[in-house]
């Protein structure tokens, strides 16, 4: 993910959470002093949060916020405004995508499929979307396990190049989409197999890619497509003037 203009330096730094690597990147001028220590900073904060988010949101720690909902111990008391969030999201999701977009899909409440795209924007907005008012910093992004969300500077034509795996070959690219400012998520079973529960009998898509200006959609979207089928979620994306590519198990590509 980077872009061929010689007059841009990239430096990446990765970090581990939520049992995943989180990628974040920056751009920036290199004949301009670079902010390492503000970004050092950054990274940090992000990567607090990320641990944070962890320990409430996931369904394997005993101690978790969604596990003692799960077990009915969570009094009303106790609901943080995170968590409140996340459960207003999911179900607003759930209702908009009739169902399709369940967190109670393995039947008890389980906000997975939203927490990772929620997290990453909002990690992105507070801690490294500040960046950009950093004079040498020119773009930046956050990838959680392939979900982005990206900014550029503003009046400034960097654009990343996200490639998009190809299902059938997970080492090659099928498509690559060029964004400034946004966020894409794909979702599908090359890599996680058999985790979304399809709501229709039309099981011909094996992945979709969601191109929003804001991940929690981007990411719930994606997952949406798969549970819904091609022949109701192109009907559901072009009432929702939702834009990405789908791809089948046939390896037809769809762009809507």
């Amino acid at each position: 993910m980077n872009d061929a203009n010689e007059n841009y330096q990239i430096k990446t730094v990765t970090i581990a959470s939520m049992a995943m690597p989180f990628t974040i990147q920056t751009v920036s001028y290199p004949n301009r002093p670079y902010p390492y220590e503000i970004t050092k900073q950054a990274i940090q904060y992000l990567q607090t949060y990320l641990d944070q988010i962890d320990q409430d949101f996931s369904p394997f720690k005993n101690n978790s916020l969604v596990s003692r909902f799960q077990n009915n111990q969570l009094l009303p008391s106790e609901f943080t405004d995170q968590f409140q969030e996340v459960l207003g999201l999911t179900t607003m999701f759930g209702n908009l995508t009739e169902g399709a977009f369940d967190p109670y899909f393995n039947n008890h409440y389980d906000p997975t499929g939203l927490v990772k795209g929620w997290a990453i924007q909002h990690g992105f907005e507070d801690f490294l979307k500040p960046l950009l008012q950093q004079d040498s910093i020119v773009a930046i992004a956050l990838n959680g396990a392939g979900d982005m969300q990206l900014n550029t500077k503003e009046n400034n034509p960097f654009q990343w190049h996200v490639g998009i795996e190809n299902p059938a070959d997970p080492q090659s690219i099928i498509r690559e989409i060029t964004i400034q400012d946004g966020a894409i998520a794909t979702s599908g079973f090359s890599k996680r197999g058999q985790h979304i529960k399809r709501i229709s009998p039309d099981d011909s898509l094996t992945q979709a890619t969601i191109i929003a200006n804001e991940l929690i959609v981007a990411d719930v979207m994606a997952t949406t497509a798969i549970a819904m089928g091609r022949q109701k979620f192109e009907a559901f994306a072009n009432k929702q003037n939702l834009h990405g590519l789908l791809i089948t198990n046939t390896s037809q590509q769809i762009n809507f």
